[in-house]
């Protein structure tokens, strides 16, 4: 859809554009096509900093880097918050093998977050227990008990299909566990051997089943030899490792306003990843893209009439510990918040923004998208999704942006040890540098205020009308936003913590 309303873009023009000179944009958007510094910090996040999953020294290394790299960038301010997570998880050695001489190798993964194995591991008869549907497993309680249950999920062949993959695993995982199955084996979506990792809830909670990913190939020579021998008996080991809560980290940048540094545009990006891989599509592009944004900025010397604060978000992947974190420690300036952008879809291009199903933006987003078309149109959509750490925000009543990219070069590496730095096209990450920096900017020298923030009743009235609200009980955080920390935080609270 295409929204180009032409006096409110010329009101944006007027604020932002110098006379007879190039735009602070312009400025900022040139500085980034030239900068030697983000494929360099790039690929010091990617090949020598590489996995940075919350509570491993990888994510330690990285926020120092973020620090480091924030302060060269010559930034008003740089902070460090802590951020609170619940447990510590680590995979141990996971082994998956057939009991009785008919073994074979079987090359497996430990579903993120999976309870450990007995020392001695799980031996129980195998039994394929369908695709996820819902009720499946359920219908079949007397059978599938006391067993380890073999998954065979579709094939993933879109970065939709991992959005399937996903609620076909909490499907069967949840059934599972309510009929008391031994455990849980998904057939890899994705074929070659590749491995991968994801979790099997959102709420960063030990599974109530142990469970693993089969290769694909491996998976399937499985359920042939199960057809062949109904018996057919495994064993699973998974000697994962469990701990404590413990600290990661956010780390936050400002450059402050002119005229109204109260205010606040957020661009964002979470900088934590799984432990495959390098997490350089993710998510390592667009932290390194909210860094440059941030170094154009000062290098430019731009000074928007709002504050721009940029900020790379820890525990995204283990259930958006970060961006939460930032809001309740933020919870008083919350009002204050004009706009949040979050980047978080690969490295590919960027194709527009998503306004959460907040049409009321559509009219000033469109008017900050104008001035960038000749370099490729943006489009704002309305389509609203969890996922990342725009979400939380979006619950709160804050203008939430998500970007969308073209994800046809991101889905076949999402979360698995393929997700490498020979994967990055440096042009892309540039090109979603520019756009995320140009967004920001400006949004954040708007004459107007760009949207406000929602009421309680508001959220609730765009939780269904988007269908949010259906998500949400699915992933089981329902109770969360009705009463819990995930509740709806009142302008009452106090000042903001600077």
């Amino acid at each position: 859809m295409s929204f180009r309303p032409p006096a409110l873009a010329l009101v944006f023009a007027a604020s932002a554009f110098a006379a007879g000179g190039p735009s602070q944009v312009e400025k900022v958007v040139r500085r980034i096509e030239a900068s030697r510094s983000l494929p360099r910090n790039l690929r010091t996040l990617c090949a020598e900093i590489g996995p940075r999953m919350a509570g491993t020294a990888g994510m330690r290394r990285a926020v120092a880097w973020a620090r480091s790299a924030f302060e060269e960038a010559g930034v008003d301010s740089v902070e460090v918050e802590p951020v609170p997570m619940p447990l510590r998880w680590e995979e141990g050695k996971t082994g998956v093998g057939v009991l009785g001489g008919q073994g074979f190798p079987i090359r497996a993964a430990s579903s993120a977050l999976s309870p450990a194995t007995p020392r001695d591991g799980i031996e129980a008869e195998a039994a394929y227990a369908g695709i996820g549907s819902p009720g499946h497993i359920l219908r079949r309680r007397g059978e599938l008990a006391d067993k380890l249950l073999l998954i065979r999920l579709h094939e993933v062949d879109s970065f939709e299909g991992l959005a399937v993959e996903q609620r076909d695993a909490m499907i069967a995982m949840r059934e599972a566990a309510e009929i008391g199955a031994a455990g849980v084996l998904f057939v890899a979506t994705r074929p070659n051997g590749l491995m991968y990792r994801h979790v099997n809830g959102i709420q960063g909670k030990i599974d109530p089943l142990p469970s693993a990913v089969l290769a694909r190939e491996d998976g399937l020579r499985l359920l042939r030899a199960l057809e062949d021998n109904p018996s057919l008996r495994l064993r699973l080991d998974l000697p994962n490792k469990i701990g404590g809560g413990y600290d990661t980290h956010n780390v936050m940048a400002e450059i402050r306003g002119s005229e109204r540094p109260r205010e606040i545009v957020l661009l964002g990006a979470h900088l934590d990843s799984w432990d495959m891989g390098a997490g350089c599509l993710d998510n390592a592009s667009n932290a390194a893209a909210v860094v440059e944004a941030a170094r154009a900025a000062v290098a430019a010397g731009v000074r928007p009439r709002r504050t721009l604060r940029f900020a790379l978000f820890g525990g995204e992947e283990l259930g958006l510990f970060g961006s939460r974190a930032y809001i309740r420690r933020r919870r008083g300036e919350l009002d204050n918040h004009v706009a949040v952008i979050v980047h978080d879809m690969g490295a590919g291009p960027v194709k527009g923004y998503s306004v959460g199903g907040r049409r009321d933006l559509l009219e000033n987003l469109q008017a900050v998208l104008e001035p960038l078309a000749e370099r490729g149109p943006l489009e704002p959509v309305t389509e609203a999704f969890f996922g990342s750490d725009h979400f939380d925000f979006l619950l709160q009543g804050v203008p939430s942006l998500i970007a969308i990219q073209d994800t046809s070069a991101y889905y076949a590496s999402y979360h698995s040890e393929a997700d490498t730095f020979d994967k990055i096209d440096m042009p892309q990450v540039r090109a979603a540098a520019a756009a995320a920096a140009a967004v920001a900017l400006g949004i954040a020298d708007l004459r107007e205020r760009f949207g406000k923030r929602l009421s309680r009743a508001g959220v609730d009235d765009l939780l269904r009308e988007t269908g949010l609200d259906e998500q949400m009980k699915f992933l089981g955080i329902w109770d969360d936003w009705e009463t819990g920390d995930r509740a709806y935080l009142e302008p009452r609270t106090a000042p903001a913590k600077r």
